[in-house]
């Protein structure tokens, strides 16, 4: 064979092998081949089926391999022996040194079976690599992946495969044709941008014109709630579904569309505006359902999100402030009391306290909403408020409330002129009404009062 021949036969196995990587071979000084020929090609070992990689509870489908790559060197002296004329070194990211080695000495095994070793070198060279080629191309995936499963030993190369998988996915779709569903235009899938669907199992495309018009106009008019995939069905997040508060709050706080998505698409500014519009949508819809959940920092004005509802003590993402929830002030600590921001309706203590009419369930609902110490509290302070009242109420009882802080007061002596010593309200021990500050005894001389005459009744020595 003349060196223009070999050089016509090179080329149809690189026409057969696009990937390979090969100088045209060209004579030495003496007229003779070289002594040694090198080269590499990139193969992608083809499937027969999906692989199931698993590496502990975790699995995933691998459908493509990535492309892995052969570098080989011919040294012509040593044929026919396959052994010492072919090496080859495999380079693959997933592949152990032991597999590699596997897949060489089949290849060698192979070729040794197969080449007509009476032929002289030159004649043989093509078809060496073809069955080499052919091989690590169509026959390995059944050594590697027997019955079409891989056991991972370390979560690292768990991880790889499902890298592997992701690119081999991407690559698949920048190959296919896809219709973007707003334009109705029919592109190749390395225009299109695949929509991050809820339901792994749909897929919804945009071409890019579409994606970056769309999802702008979306964020420039607020409308934050179509900023997702305009294919895909919208269901409003319902609150009251949610038996756990941390749950809650991160499906609430987690958007349809990740802002690192769309970082590929539209401009940091945008970017910035969809995140705070959205937080801050977000954190107005918690508020009104969960009361003692979110409140906006008295600093910076952004709006802060308790980790745990029972918590008093708030800390802005912003700016760091740390401050109490109840009085909005700087952190106190938690044995200092404050004024309560919210309270809770009566009719609330009261269906959370009923253990014979409200049901377990309903007071887990209760408990994501409000916060099970704040609901244990407030009940706390309603069955002391009750008993306080039936104390009061108890003929003979010394005990009253200020009609202005519902403070309780104990008359130890003295008239029924009180004065509280929290709120200095004047008031009557009787009948607990408000009296005059200029004329506080006025209320026991009208007659028209239901007191007239009584400002010494219980008196301690008034009945005498």
């Amino acid at each position: 064979m003349t060196l223009t021949q070999f050089n016509n036969d090179l080329g149809i196995l690189r026409d057969m092998y696009p990937e390979l990587e090969m100088k045209p071979v060209e004579v030495d000084e003496t007229g003779e081949f070289p002594q040694n020929i090198s080269g590499k090609s990139f193969f992608k070992i083809s499937l027969l089926a999906d692989v199931s990689v698993e590496f502990g509870e975790q699995r995933l489908l691998l459908a493509n391999l990535s492309h892995e790559c052969v570098e080989f060197t011919m040294h012509c002296r040593h044929y026919p022996d396959i052994r010492r004329c072919v090496s080859m070194n495999i380079k693959s990211l997933w592949m152990s040194a032991d597999e590699k080695k596997m897949l060489t000495n089949k290849a060698l095994e192979l070729v040794e079976g197969t080449i007509d070793t009476e032929a002289n070198f030159v004649d043989s060279f093509t078809s060496i690599l073809m069955l080499i080629f052919g091989f690590l191309i169509d026959d390995t995936a059944i050594l590697l992946f027997p019955d079409s499963v891989r056991k991972c030993l370390t979560k690292d190369q768990y991880e790889l495969f499902k890298q592997i998988s992701k690119e081999a996915t991407l690559e698949k779709i920048s190959r296919s044709n896809y219709r973007c569903c707003i334009c109705i235009e029919v592109e190749k899938g390395v225009r299109m941008v695949k929509l991050p669907c809820q339901n792994d199992n749909i897929e919804h495309y945009l071409c890019k014109k579409c994606a970056i018009s769309y999802f702008t106009a979306m964020i420039e008019e607020g409308r934050i709630s179509n900023v997702r995939c305009p294919q895909c069905k919208y269901e409003e997040l319902k609150l009251e579904d949610y038996k756990c508060y941390k749950k809650m709050v991160k499906a609430l706080f987690t958007p349809l569309i990740s802002v690192s998505f769309l970082k590929q698409l539209i401009g940091a500014e945008l970017c910035e505006r969809y995140e705070r519009l959205f937080y801050n949508q977000a954190a107005t819809k918690l508020s009104k359902y969960c009361p003692y959940a979110c409140v906006t920092c008295r600093r910076c004005d952004q709006w802060c999100t308790k980790e745990n509802l029972d918590d008093a003590m708030v800390q802005c993402q912003k700016c760091h402030f740390v401050f109490c929830f109840d009085c909005l002030h700087a952190w106190h600590g938690y044995n200092n009391k404050c004024g309560k921001k919210v309270s809770l309706s009566k009719h609330i203590i009261e269906e959370y306290l009923n253990d014979v009419g409200t049901s377990s369930n309903r007071k887990r609902e209760l408990e994501v909403k409000y916060g099970k110490r704040m609901l244990e509290l407030e009940v706390n302070n309603y069955i002391a408020d009750r008993m306080l009242n039936l104390a009061i109420e108890e003929e003979g009882s010394n005990l009253q409330r200020c009609p202005r802080c519902k403070i309780v007061v104990e008359r130890s002596e003295g008239c029924n002129k009180m004065k509280c010593e929290v709120c200095g309200t004047l008031f009557c021990f009787i009948c607990g009404i408000l009296l005059y500050p200029e004329d506080p005894y006025e209320h026991f001389r009208e007659l028209f009062s239901g007191c007239y005459g009584r400002l010494f009744d219980g008196m301690s020595g008034a009945e005498i």
